[in-house]
């Protein structure tokens, strides 16, 4: 895609013969803006961006795009070259829907195989290393896609711990936080507190600043707190040392509290790791609409 930078601030779209000579661009999953002083912005599959310039004694640079942030890209002599936010959040939109997703198919479909063995997927070798036949498999089958793109996001950062949160979201049976009825939020803190709007949140369902900052103090875990009027918070800690310690803040309804402890006979801490699954997968979800071929997949 080949772009530029109008004077009113708008983007105009160009044919690619437009681009100007001395330019070489090998990826053509690419999204390119021309601006200003001769300069231009390009980035390619992956999400890596350069700030470069047509003549060749310019070395380029790597710069960051960030969602909802102004980006200023600095000219030597002249005033800096300004894009706007929304510029910014279209550029990063059009380059992911021309990129593959992160990640691996190997290592995931092999991690998968090990709590998803019973998949009728994993019978066969064939099917499940082949990535477009275990791309069709997953087209049925909605379960199977979440778990494999949130394990393959998630591998591709280094999150190994992800797998054990999806055997126990799997556990739980991911449909039951599908259930209208079934309400459920989750919240992590670095601090002995979560931010000020987890904190506003949990103020309405009826959890008192006082009441959160008495859980705060506590060090043990899993810490299971009942209000009769909203439900039930649970705070879990992870960490081996006292002044590193992670905190998963959640709330669970009354009902899905029962159907997931005295139904599902679930652990405490088997509910804060399935619960943290099913935050991930919709994170997840999010995060695969963004890539090529997002479109292509029809749950059911």
């Amino acid at each position: 895609m080949l772009l530029e930078l109008m004077s009113n601030g708008k983007l105009a779209e160009l044919p690619p013969e437009n681009k100007p000579e001395g330019i070489t661009v090998s990826d053509e999953n690419s999204v390119m803006l021309l601006l200003p002083h001769n300069k231009y912005l390009l980035g390619t599959d992956g999400g890596q961006w350069i700030y470069a310039s047509s003549r060749p004694d310019e070395q380029p640079q790597g710069v960051y795009l960030y969602e909802d942030q102004v980006l200023s890209l600095l000219n030597e002599g002249t005033t800096p070259t300004i894009i706007p936010a929304d510029t910014v959040n279209f550029l990063r939109r059009e380059l992911f829907s021309l990129s593959e997703p992160p990640g691996h198919h190997t290592p995931t479909v092999l991690m998968l195989k090990t709590f998803m063995r019973d998949n009728l997927v994993f019978d066969d070798e064939k099917n499940f290393l082949d990535e477009e036949i275990f791309s069709s498999f997953m087209k049925n089958d909605e379960i199977l896609y979440k778990a494999y793109w949130t394990l393959r996001f998630s591998l591709s950062r280094s999150e190994l711990e992800t797998a054990g949160r999806l055997k126990a979201w799997l556990k739980a049976g991911p449909k039951v936080f599908e259930d209208p009825k079934h309400e459920m939020k989750i919240w992590f803190s670095l601090l002995k507190l979560p931010d000020a709007d987890a904190i506003n949140e949990l103020v309405e369902l009826s959890f008192s600043k006082l009441e959160l900052n008495h859980i705060s103090q506590q060090f043990a875990s899993p810490l299971v707190v009942y209000n009769p009027a909203s439900g039930w918070l649970i705070v879990g800690q992870f960490g081996r040392k006292r002044n590193t310690i992670f905190r998963a803040w959640l709330y669970l309804n009354h009902e899905l509290y029962h159907e997931l402890r005295n139904v599902r006979k679930m652990t405490v801490h088997d509910i804060i790791l399935a619960v943290w699954g099913e935050h991930e997968t919709r994170q997840a979800m999010t995060e695969r609409a963004k890539y090529k071929g997002a479109e292509k997949i029809n749950l059911l």
